[in-house]
């Protein structure tokens, strides 16, 4: 149980990182993010 737990936790860090970096990308290039961003911290 507790493997599987920090490997999720692991997996979210993993693609939250990914996600932010994506986002930073989209912001450089002009795209308006507010329409489309459904992931609220």
């Amino acid at each position: 149980m507790i493997a599987k737990e920090e490997g999720a936790a692991k997996t979210y860090s993993e693609l939250k990182k990914k996600y932010i970096s994506l986002k930073a990308l989209l912001s450089v290039i002009g795209v308006n993010l507010t329409d489309i961003d459904e992931i609220k911290e």
